[in-house]
């Protein structure tokens, strides 16, 4: 098994928001930029840690990956140097829990067989896996934005209640929960850059 995210966190003494711990999604303050820890946000948390996936995103510096690139900048260490410590336990990657659709989603058309591919070439298995679970976090980052696109222009229209729906069907299509994602995203009082950048993209839009 992976190493559980949330134990890490504990571990380095990160600030969790105790009202998330039991959940699959749980917040804590960003080691990485530090923007939930100013004056005036001591009710903020940009850090997400999914509990299931064992996976993390800030919403801020939008800093992300799986728990061995969490554990790697906490330490100040190599990706690499994580995974070595982890390499003779028995683990499972998220990238072999991804669903038959989900690997569609990302152009993975071919039904991989991990056990032959471990047993052919272990280093060949650990790469491709790195590579499926790189290409989905990338995946799921344009969804995010592509989501909260829909959800500005939504209430920028007056249609609100219609581009909810859409995103909610989306997300059913991809089998991640983005609709909460992007609505706790809106709702921070200080958002990432790019969202920033889509406000000015649906204000053009808007103009043509």
């Amino acid at each position: 098994m992976l190493p559980d995210i949330l134990g890490i966190a504990r571990k380095h003494q990160l600030i969790l928001n105790c009202r998330t711990v039991n959940n699959i999604e749980v917040l804590c303050k960003c080691p990485f930029c530090g923007e939930d820890s100013k004056p005036g946000k001591r009710r903020k948390y940009y850090l997400s840690l999914n509990t299931r996936d064992q996976v993390f995103r800030c919403f801020y510096c939008n800093e992300s990956g799986g728990v061995f690139r969490f554990i790697a900048l906490l330490e100040g260490v190599s990706e690499e140097e994580v995974r070595a410590r982890y390499r003779r336990r028995k683990w499972a990657h998220p990238a072999e829990r991804l669903t038959r659709r989900q690997r569609k989603l990302i152009g993975e058309v071919v039904e991989p067989d991990w056990d032959e591919m471990k047993r052919r070439d272990h280093a060949y298995y650990l790469r491709t896996l790195d590579r499926l679970w790189s290409l989905w976090i990338d995946f799921l980052a344009f969804e995010i934005e592509e989501a909260y696109f829909w959800l500005l222009y939504g209430i920028e229209t007056g249609r609100y209640e219609h581009y909810i729906q859409k995103i909610e069907e989306r997300e059913k299509q991809i089998g991640v929960p983005i609709c909460k994602t992007v609505l706790e995203i809106y709702s921070l009082s200080s958002r990432p850059q790019w969202t920033e950048d889509i406000t000015k993209r649906i204000s053009k839009w808007r103009m043509m």
